[in-house]
């Protein structure tokens, strides 16, 4: 997102919050803890890219040991659930799934701006995935979602992006959460306080990078960098932070 399109989302996450706290004034605004139930969608050619359901479960269960802090970043209150796989035979769809993006997703999405639609398909080497941000919803509901390689997903075959990582840090944006290089050494940066600013993202894992000096090194082990599963390890209580503001604003079924 370029810097002017940050500004405008974040001018009006402030003032949906304000007006949500006001609403709710001497109750609690913000949730503690969030559960979000997956819808994972496998696209697939005959074999190919036909994920075994174990394989899925294994996913799940590494996007919530990310988000619980299991790798010792902060655990940042958000759980996910399988309640449902689907599994679709479709050449095109599946090596192709940027152009029949819509295609699929009108076909295949369930639940509202609180569910998450997992979606595997052979992004490429280049694209492991990608995410729609949660501001989209209102504008284009059924776009909403988070697309992935199988291969990167738990003991797949991409050398270095094989923990299942691509989808903890597509959801991360799934949920509100911007690059850690955002902005680079200007601006507001991700606006995370507790994320170090870096002036382009970080490959490989390349610890003690420090390219916005006085703010402190790189946050080269954040999930929302660009390093390899290896390297990565964490989020932040800020970044915790910030999903718990952006939920109630535009992913809880209450939300306006």
């Amino acid at each position: 997102m370029t810097p002017a399109e940050v500004t405008a989302v974040e001018r009006d996450l402030a003032a949906r919050l304000a007006r949500l706290r006001g609403a709710q004034e001497g109750r609690r605004a913000l949730p503690g803890r969030i559960k979000i139930p997956v819808y994972f969608h496998v696209l697939h050619d005959g074999t190919r890219g036909d994920v075994p359901t174990e394989r899925i479960r294994r996913q799940i269960a590494a996007m919530n040991t990310a988000y619980r802090g299991g790798h010792g970043g902060a655990d940042t209150g958000v759980r996910f659930e399988l309640v449902q796989v689907t599994r679709t035979d479709n050449a095109a769809w599946y090596s192709q799934p940027e152009t029949y993006e819509m295609k699929y997703k009108k076909l295949l999405r369930r639940g509202g701006a609180g569910t998450l639609n997992l979606y595997s398909a052979d992004t490429g080497r280049e694209l492991l995935g990608w995410s729609t941000f949660p501001w989209k919803y209102r504008s284009e509901p059924v776009r909403d979602g988070v697309v992935i390689n199988p291969d990167s997903m738990p003991g797949g075959p991409i050398d270095h992006f094989d923990r299942g990582f691509t989808a903890v840090h597509e959801t991360g944006h799934w949920l509100g959460l911007y690059h850690t290089f955002q902005d680079g050494c200007g601006g507001e940066g991700d606006r995370v306080d507790d994320t170090p600013p870096e002036r382009e993202p970080s490959h490989q894992c390349p610890t003690g990078k420090d390219t916005c000096p006085g703010d402190g090194p790189d946050p080269v082990h954040n999930f929302m960098n660009y390093t390899w599963d290896t390297c990565m390890r964490e989020f932040t209580r800020g970044q915790g932070a910030r999903i718990r503001q952006v939920w109630p604003v535009y992913r809880a079924e209450s939300a306006t």
